[in-house]
């Protein structure tokens, strides 16, 4: 009996061991693909969780002047915004630290605050030099960092 060579070249494929070896060799390709996308986006994001894009804003009156802090709970990145100008920093164990600011009230118009002695994401309370507890009030209802699955 002399079979067709498409028919043994058909049935040598077709082999358990085979069809095993693909079939896990395209689980592997797929865990590679995976493990290696999230690797790489945590890289991206210096971490596995992406970082907030916009921050709330909290605005402030206080005696030198009307005044912005733009801040995000859980974030150590803050901004603060007058008409004279706008100055970025961090934020750690509640204390702000301003690195650009050098004691140039000029900046912003007054010496930016020191402490962040209050805040429950509706308000803020901040502390410093020229602002003697000044209360802030968040605008809008943060609904921006709220991540919704909508149909499509």
């Amino acid at each position: 009996m002399n079979r067709n060579p498409l028919e043994r070249l058909w049935q040598k494929l077709w082999r358990v061991n085979t069809v095993a070896a693909l079939f896990f060799g395209g689980i592997a390709v797929a865990v590679v693909y995976v493990v290696g996308t999230i690797a790489f986006q945590a890289y991206q994001n210096k971490g596995l969780i992406p970082p907030p894009e916009t921050l709330d804003r909290y605005d402030c009156n206080a005696p030198v002047g009307a005044f912005s802090i733009f801040y995000l709970h859980g974030t150590d990145r803050v901004q603060i915004k007058s008409a004279s100008g706008l100055l970025e920093g961090t934020v750690h164990q509640n204390r702000f630290d301003w690195p650009q600011f050098g004691g140039d009230r000029s900046v912003l118009g007054f010496t930016p605050p020191v402490e962040l002695s209050f805040e429950d994401g509706q308000g803020m309370r901040v502390r410093g030099v020229d602002l003697a507890d000044v209360s802030c009030k968040r605008q809008g209802d943060g609904r921006a960092h709220q991540r919704v699955l909508t149909p499509q």
